[in-house]
């Protein structure tokens, strides 16, 4: 059996702006065409890349419209007061199952999440004021005032857990082990680009990306994935096939998943097993 499977790959042709995982093991990604300035909306399983719904638009609004955030069964976006401006407006809740819009607050702005409500303000001159509203209905639960008095509520809200998630170090930071460098250097050889090499140990796996140049002004970004334990590598791809500059944060890791989008337009998903 291999070690790395592919479990999927998924492209509409569009530039991925955006992926975020929900709690339900679903991808919400973000499409963005810039030139005819369009967003699309899809949802796929992130275990098998199964497509839940896809190439969503809400509200009639084919581009200032963006994410807010998710949470259980639930995916909250905005639109924009101003195009090309980033002030938000409006809260809007669609179901993750289905892509389907369960209800629009038109007045209020989005500010903070918990498993039972939303909390959403409203500008009154120079203050901010505050309101509490249940998820699954959009209603308004209760007026909270202003930012302090909305404290103690905020302070209550768990931070988002990132556990299990692993997120690449620079083989160029401080407290990168010289075995790990030594793995690279064996694979790449002489690179002027090595301190910027992304890396991800994790148990008999070592995962890195580096930077070849192939024109004066183009890099090709690689990645491959190297079995410790059989000392060899296992897995070789091409995360940029043309680059003018080093992109940070190109690959990630959720517990034995890693989770890439190739050439800005395809994301690919592996299992890596234990």
């Amino acid at each position: 059996m291999q070690k790395v499977q592919k479990i999927f790959e998924y492209s509409q042709g569009r530039n991925i702006w955006r992926i975020i995982l929900t709690d339900l093991d679903q991808i919400v990604v973000e499409e963005r065409d810039i030139q005819n300035k369009e967003v699309y909306f899809s949802c796929i399983d992130r275990l098998k890349g199964k497509i839940f719904w896809k190439n969503k638009s809400f509200l009639n609004e084919k581009f200032w419209i963006g994410i807010e955030g998710t949470k259980s069964n639930y995916l909250i976006l905005h639109q924009f007061e101003k195009p090309d401006m980033p002030m938000h407006k409006k809260i809007i809740n669609v179901d993750l199952k289905s892509g389907d819009i369960l209800w629009v607050n038109d007045d209020l702005t989005f500010y903070d999440i918990d498993d039972k409500f939303i909390y959403g303000y409203l500008h009154n001159l120079d203050n901010l004021e505050f309101y509490q509203l249940e998820i699954e209905s959009g209603n308004i639960i209760a007026a909270l005032g202003n930012k302090d008095q909305l404290r103690p509520i905020l302070n209550s809200i768990p931070e988002k857990d990132y556990s299990r998630y692993i997120f690449t170090k620079t083989l160029g930071d401080d407290d990168t082990e010289q075995i790990q460098k030594d793995i690279v250097s064996a694979l790449i050889g002489d690179n002027l680009l090595f301190n910027l090499c992304e890396f991800i140990d994790y148990n008999d796996y070592f995962i890195f990306s580096y930077y070849d140049k192939i024109e004066p002004h183009s890099l090709i970004n690689r990645l491959i994935i190297y079995d410790k334990v059989d000392k060899k590598p296992i897995l070789f791809e091409i995360l940029n096939q043309s680059t003018p500059a080093p992109v940070p944060d190109s690959f990630f890791m959720y517990d034995n998943y890693l989770y890439f989008i190739q050439n800005k337009v395809k994301l690919i998903g592996y299992r890596l097993l234990s």
